[in-house]
């Protein structure tokens, strides 16, 4: 049987009650997105993709907390922009960051 699109509202209820492969699925909506957050202010696909990985966590861990499941696209966006500053901010502390090598 062909599985119907759900919305994004349905998939953060079932993911909630632990189903795996609605969150998988909320995943595969989002990942182009949240990877191309993360590279347009990284400009490093490697690390955008690290990023993604991270907010995609963040994000399974912490989606009790979202109070408004409708609004879940802007929710994981504004997390990937939270773990891109903190990407970035750490870069500023490596003194390898931007070296070129020998």
């Amino acid at each position: 049987m062909p599985s119907l699109e759900r919305n994004d509202a349905d998939l953060v209820a079932e993911s909630r009650e632990g189903r795996r492969d609605a969150f998988r699925q909320i995943v595969e909506r989002y990942q182009s997105l949240i990877c191309s957050v993360a590279y347009s202010a990284i400009g490093d696909v490697s690390r955008s993709e690290d990023v993604a990985q991270e907010t995609f966590l963040s994000a399974w861990k912490d989606l009790r907390l979202l109070r408004e499941p409708e609004k879940l696209r802007a929710w994981l966006c504004s997390i990937a922009r939270h773990r891109t500053q903190r990407t970035l901010r750490g870069q500023s502390h490596d003194p390898m960051h931007g070296a070129s090598p020998l």
